[in-house]
């Protein structure tokens, strides 16, 4: 009875064993929902604004930006949501207004969307993205300095609060977390940002699983 009950558990082992080995994550989340939290360093683009390019960036001067973006994923390859966030601009120079503008948060939000290079379904360890956001940002009253008769004075760029942003950007995701370049330039007129950013994707809701 002794040694056919070791028999029994031996099979149970080894069985247990090949399991182990060939089912290691037998299941998947079928969540959809997610929310991306990153943050990232960039360059604001001092003397000249309202182009895409992101070169020529002279003076350089170094800002940080922070956003959440809550997003739905469509597709295996299609992610589309909402962008919340802002950027810290540091003082800078101002030809248009022959002014030292001091630092500012600026918020903005946009609609995102992210499009991926290559099917989920393959768990490839990485994935190429590029990616668009438009929207609007938030300037309101701006602090300066005349650079002639150092007066301090405060100002609405085109007599506005509100500005139009775009946000196009492109990246590449390791499973949850995305390093990606962005270039975000705010219309008609204010210095555009190009940053670097890392971000983390956290799921929304209650985990809910289906197996392979």
């Amino acid at each position: 009875m002794r040694s056919y009950l070791l028999i029994v558990f031996a099979l149970l082992l080894s069985g247990t064993a090949c399991l182990a080995q060939t089912y290691k994550r037998p299941y998947e989340d079928r969540r959809r929902v997610y929310v991306e939290v990153g943050a990232g360093v960039g360059l604001l683009k001092a003397r000249q604004a309202y182009t895409l390019s992101p070169l020529f960036l002279n003076p350089l001067e170094v800002g940080i930006q922070f956003f959440a973006a809550p997003q739905v994923i469509v597709t295996e390859r299609l992610n589309v949501g909402i962008r919340l966030g802002g950027v810290f601009r540091p003082k800078y120079n101002d030809i248009e207004a022959n002014s030292t503008i001091e630092a500012k948060f600026t918020p903005y939000a946009s609609l995102m969307g992210d499009y991926y290079f290559g099917a989920a379904r393959f768990k490839p360890k990485a994935r190429f993205f590029i990616g668009m956001g438009a929207g609007m940002s938030y300037i309101g009253e701006l602090e300066a300095r005349n650079n002639l008769t150092e007066e301090a004075y405060f100002f609405r760029r085109r007599d506005r609060d509100y500005f139009y942003t775009i946000i196009p950007r492109f990246g590449i995701s390791f499973r949850d977390v995305k390093i990606q370049v962005e270039h975000i330039v705010t219309m008609p007129f204010n210095p555009d940002f190009t940053s670097i950013t890392i971000s983390t994707m956290v799921p929304v809701g209650k985990p809910s699983f289906y197996y392979r």
